[in-house]
């Protein structure tokens, strides 16, 4: 399939981008700890420039280092002379893989962290924020050094041209100062600045204008959150009439986003919010403007990019996670290869590991944030690899080690690849990890990698293929449960029910489905059986609150709002799981036992480790590693994760396993 829309050349006042995609501006963490650009942030960059995307928008770039910055990890600058080399070496690295170079201009406002600056944060009013990832009280602005602002975003826009970036945006959107200043929930001042719609939008037009007069005739974007989605809040009808004001000032195109940190889950929405949901938000500010808009929103496919392009929705679509996941994900799609684009899932493992103040990374692309890695070669030509556990992390050792140029047996007891993969799949709205599975798949179906499934592999059979490296993803296990009680009722580990290999009986809300576990596995169980139509009874140890206590923070709220809107689920908690009989299992706290009636038990009260093999391999005379939940029970993300490092580190293993020869 063709997409010739998405692959027409667009011209942005003068600016001439050679497609329809750009680069979302996303935080990297890459930046060095004074806040310049490091050569891993330019590596970062190229990657997805010589992917080919035709606009590259760099991170949200500080104005303002008094009271400006929006992150605890180091985050780039571009308030004074002292950034320009680094900025100007990016650009530069950008331009030359075939893209154009915008970088984005950013004050935190009330989203600084008094702990980063040093100082209260500011804002327009002194309006509280409490957010799932941030609680500040700021001060309202002065009107000096709300001209002081002004200038600075003025200075760091003639800086950005000055070191050869082709455009700038402003970043106006997802609750930072500009749109602190044209929110009316944060905005409570009475003077120039704020009080009603017009003085509202002073501050922002007064920044544009500013900003104009310092670049001249380059292009100037501004992203916009078009809705708050709050109560109150900007709505996308306020935003139809704010975005003209916004462009008469001197914007020339306008990138949509929704959103701030009062409502983090509409930026970076979790995997159940369907493909393309801001597209229509995208059509009205169109529409209100005779702009260029540029568009993300969990766009991941390129028949969708294309067909909104053709459909008039929006003039080009903005790839954020997606081009983590797949920074050849333009090429893929202008080759007619979409079908070996490795499509984000939304799982926001990136947003997990960026919120831990680690670098920028992706479940799926290990590569990702270390890009600055020699590339897999032919390293282990000639050797032979055992990999055992076709889960996320085998398959993808099996992958790259065979792009390292081994021959691999791939070892899986079940008859089907997938393991956890299938197991995060299923639950309800997390269908979109079965698009990485798919992928994974149709890698393997292309590989020559020699698949043995269907039977458990012991230490004999996996030393007969002469492997010289063995990695173990094996996965995990049920953690140990001493259960009193005469049995009777069907006993299964809760993963079993998702991988499909388990029966139940019917239920009822008098006879339910008991669940052990309130973690992510068994919660989501639970969710997966009522929508079969089952009744769960679903007991944890813990205190309600900590239901899924580690799942992914934005995921987790939706999680919770759907538990307790079920209900057919009924959580009973502080409690222990102390024996089973044949029609009813017995539950135990401080005040002694209680017998609920049941039709099955699932547990889903932990896992650990699987070390049969390890401890069978001991002896092995070659490298024995484990990786993903072999070595501890994780996500998709660390198995993923070690199984890059573990073909990266084999390079050195085995090709050069004396680092000196002194």
């Amino acid at each position: 399939m063709t997409f010739n829309h998405l692959f027409d050349p667009i011209t942005i006042r003068g600016m001439r981008v050679k497609n329809r995609i750009a680069m979302a501006p996303m935080e990297s963490h890459l930046g060095n700890a004074d806040g310049s650009v490091s050569k891993e942030a330019i590596a970062y960059y190229r990657e997805r420039a010589l992917g080919g995307t035709g606009l590259v928008i760099v991170e949200f770039t500080c104005v303002d280092g008094l009271d400006g910055f929006s992150s605890m990890a180091p985050q780039l600058r571009l308030d004074s002379p002292f950034y320009r080399s680094g900025h100007g070496k990016l650009a530069a690295a950008v331009q030359s893989a075939g893209a154009r170079a915008c970088v984005q201009l950013s004050h935190a406002g009330r989203q600084s962290r008094e702990a980063v600056i040093g100082r209260q944060p500011v804002s327009s009013s002194a309006v509280p924020l409490k957010s799932l990832y941030l609680n500040a009280v700021p001060r309202a602005l002065e009107e000096h050094e709300i001209l002081r602002i002004i200038q600075s975003y003025a200075s760091a826009a003639s800086l950005a041209i000055q070191v050869g970036y082709d455009a700038v945006m402003l970043h106006g959107a997802h609750g930072y100062l500009l749109q602190q200043f044209l929110s009316p929930l944060v905005n409570e001042r009475d003077d120039d600045w704020g009080g009603d719609f017009e003085r509202r939008l002073k501050f922002p037009v007064e920044v544009i204008k500013a900003v104009r007069a310092a670049i001249g005739d380059k292009p100037l974007l501004y992203r916009m959150s078009v809705s708050d989605f709050l109560e109150g809040g900007l709505t996308i009808e306020d935003s139809e009439k704010i975005a003209p004001h916004l462009c008469d000032a001197g914007v020339d195109a306008i990138d949509i986003s929704c959103g701030s940190l009062d409502s983090v889950e509409v930026i970076v929405e979790p995997m159940s919010v369907a493909e393309g949901w801001r597209l229509p938000m995208a059509r009205r500010i169109r529409e209100a403007t005779g702009k260029p808009v540029i568009c993300a929103g969990v766009i991941r496919k390129p028949e969708m990019a294309n067909a909104a392009i053709a459909s008039g929705d929006t003039d080009m679509i903005s790839l954020g996670r997606a081009l983590l996941a797949d920074p050849m994900w333009p090429d893929k799609a202008r080759s007619g290869r979409s079908d070996d684009i490795r499509l984000c899932t939304s799982c926001n493992w990136c947003i997990k590991e960026t919120g831990g103040n680690r670098g920028v990374s992706c479940a799926e692309n290990p590569r990702c944030g270390h890009e600055t890695d020699p590339p897999i070669d032919g390293f282990g030509a000639g050797k032979n690899a055992a990999v055992v556990g076709a889960g996320p992390g085998g398959m993808a050792a099996a992958l790259m080690l065979e792009q390292a140029g081994f021959g691999v047996t791939l070892f899986e007891k079940r008859a089907t690849l997938g393991g956890n993969l299938i197991t995060s799949a299923t639950p309800p709205g997390k269908d979109k990890l079965f698009w990485y599975h798919a992928f994974l798949l149709r890698r393997m179906s292309r590989s020559g990698i020699d698949v043995r499934s269907g039977a458990a592999a012991d230490a004999e059979t996996i030393l007969a293929t002469t492997p010289d490296v063995i990695v173990l993803a094996s996965g995990s296990c049920p953690a140990p449960l001493a259960l009193g009680g005469s049995g009777g009722l069907p006993l299964h580990p809760a993963f079993k029910i998702l991988l499909g290999d388990v029966v139940l009986p019917a239920s009822t809300a008098e006879k339910p489905i008991m669940i052990y576990g309130g973690g992510e596995t068994g919660t989501e169980t639970a969710q997966h059986l009522t929508k079969q139509g089952h009744h769960v009874l679903l007991v944890t140890r813990s205190d309600r609150r900590f239901l899924a206590r580690n799942a992914e923070p934005l995921y987790r709220m939706h999680l919770l709002r759907q538990l307790q809107e079920d209900k057919a689920i009924r959580i009973v908690d502080h409690m222990r799981l102390s024996g089973i009989e044949e029609d009813h299992v017995v539950l135990s706290d401080d005040n002694g036992d209680h017998i609920e009636p049941a039709a099955a038990v699932l547990l889903a009260h932990g896992l650990v480790p699987d070390t049969t093999l390890a401890r069978d391999l001991a002896d092995a005379t070659v490298p024995v590693i484990r990786i993903g939940d072999a070595v501890q029970v994780a996500r998709i993300g660390e198995a993923v994760r070690d199984a890059y490092r573990t073909v990266q580190d084999l390079r050195r293993i085995l090709t050069q396993p004396e680092a000196i020869a002194c």
